[in-house]
């Protein structure tokens, strides 16, 4: 009963066989059953507790147990007899849970002509794994089912791809994040390099080492491709090796709960915070939920996405994927919020992460405008309603800011600028047209420059002498044109109350322009 049954496919002496696995001396495995039967290829490795795992099985397997289905010797045969049958080529059984691999599997498989190996309890599964894959594939086929199989195991897929390439390997996330890899790495300069290039495989060139990069296309929780960074890749073709990675990446990522969802506490938590339905004890409890309770206030975020149906989608993945420490992230009418928890130095590093992620990502999705706004310092000595609010603030003047991404700091934002940020936008179109409407739409018309000598008369405190020497003209000039800005917009330039209201509504007309 027991051949190698359908599924080898491997052909004579293709990868590893039991006898090379029994005859490693650090490994430790000991031969219990069929010693006559090692000289099989193992086309890959399968790990069960199930008491009948056939269904699983597709032949060729080194079957992989920690014996945990075993109640009673009536168990053994059941389990040996379905792992024969469906063609499997050995059984390693780990001696850690009952000291010793027991007597009636060590019969079962010698009636079902099964080699049988123990593995020592202090010999990992994965350590096996690793030690059948990375001799076993030649074939692309053989690559996916390796990948696969050492997912199954819990064994990084990206640990088998390096052993294979024999070269260091990353993958890298959209923002420039390294997502598994162990090694220095310019993972920011290769993710701008292999956006330029449109997320194509192509050679790069950073920090004067040379890589190969390779799209993963989108996996779980990214808005835009992750890709494969091989160090020296010569001339591998890592097309088809960054998809069969790409497949049991996310295989893994299933098997880890794919899709993460917004706590539900984060949605209340904001929402309580912005409408002032939650008592002050509600929010507390809700930040010790969160792992936000205690300490310092948490830094504020807001990002708003233009140009796509999925903008929350991709704030909130660069909110987590920037955040640094606990965070509740939740949608808010156009915005995506978080509160995150950091310490000092997380805190102050935090913008910084923030506009390199976001220029990375906004350059991985052509079309899409990222505006983003972090709380300042000062705002961790007042509250997290204060924090959010002064996050929105700061947002709003990032998406005045010209480029694909902005991010803008409290800290970055004088008090003027927040003061008109939190005013709302049709407050402030009628509070520039009624101050300077008719000045611009003068201008516009016969070129007097008017608008320009009103700003340089202001930067100047005043003074008629310097705003001349800036423009390049006569003093007579500054002074007929200023009597000009006066009778357009009614406005006196020698009361201070007058100059304040002309100088808002030229800080408005300028945010409020067009990016370039």
């Amino acid at each position: 009963m027991g051949g190698p049954g359908r599924g080898t496919g491997a052909g004579s002496g293709a990868g590893p066989t039991l006898r090379r696995l029994a005859g490693a001396p650090d490994l430790g495995l000991r031969v219990l059953a069929g010693a006559d039967l090692l000289d099989r290829p193992v086309r890959w490795v399968f790990t069960t507790d199930l008491r009948d795992p056939g269904r699983y099985l597709a032949g060729g397997e080194l079957v992989l147990t920690g014996l945990m289905w075993r109640r009673g010797a009536a168990d053994s045969e059941e389990f040996v007899a379905a792992v024969a049958r469906r063609g499997a080529v050995g059984l390693a059984a780990g001696a850690a849970a009952l000291g010793q691999v027991p007597s009636d599997v060590v019969d079962a498989c010698e009636r079902h002509r099964l080699p049988l190996l123990e593995v020592p309890a202090d010999v990992s599964f994965a350590t096996l794994t690793r030690r059948v894959m990375t001799g076993r594939w030649g074939e692309p086929a053989d690559r996916r089912g390796a990948l696969l199989a050492a997912v199954a195991a819990g064994e990084p897929p990206l640990d088998l791809v390096a052993a294979e390439l024999d070269r260091p390997c990353w993958i890298v996330g959209p923002t420039g994040r390294v997502l598994a890899g162990a090694g220095e790495v310019p993972a920011g300069e290769l993710a701008g390099l292999f956006h330029r290039g449109g997320g194509r495989a192509r050679r790069a060139r950073a920090e004067g080492r040379t890589f190969g990069l390779a799209p993963l296309v989108v996996l779980p929780r990214s808005p835009a491709a992750c890709f494969l960074a091989v160090e020296d890749a010569g001339d591998a073709d890592l097309g088809g090796v960054a998809a069969d990675l790409a497949a049991a990446v996310g295989l893994e990522a299933a098997r880890r709960g794919g899709r993460d969802q917004a706590p539900a506490p984060s949605g209340r938590l904001v929402r309580g915070l912005l409408t002032d339905d939650r008592s002050p004890r509600e929010i507390a409890d809700l930040l010790a939920d969160l792992d936000l309770g205690g300490g310092d206030v948490p830094v504020a975020v807001a990002v708003s996405v233009a140009g796509g149906g999925d903008g929350h989608a991709v704030a909130a993945y660069l909110v987590t994927d920037t955040a640094g420490g606990p965070a509740a992230v939740a949608e808010w009418q156009d915005e995506t919020l978080a509160l995150v928890r950091l310490d000092a130095e997380g805190r102050a590093a935090l913008p910084a992460r923030l506009r390199s992620a976001a220029r990375l990502l906004a350059a991985a999705l052509p079309g899409r405008r990222i505006a983003a706004g972090v709380s300042g310092t000062a705002s961790s000595g007042l509250g997290p309603r204060e924090a959010l609010q002064e996050a929105r603030n700061a947002r709003r003047l990032a998406a005045l800011a010209p480029g694909p991404a902005a991010v803008t700091s409290g800290d970055d934002v004088d008090s003027v600028d927040l003061l008109i940020a939190s005013m709302p936008r049709g407050i402030r179109r009628r509070f520039r047209d009624g101050l300077i409407g008719e000045l611009e739409a003068y201008d516009a018309r016969h070129g007097a420059g008017l608008t320009a000598t009103l700003s340089a008369f202001l930067a100047r405190s005043g003074s008629w002498q310097r705003c001349a020497a800036d423009l390049h003209v006569h003093v007579n000039t500054v002074r007929y044109r200023l009597r000009r800005v006066e009778e357009l917009t009614g406005r006196d330039l020698s009361r201070f109350p007058d100059r304040v209201d002309l100088y808002l509504a030229l800080r408005l007309a300028e945010w409020e322009r067009p990016p370039a």
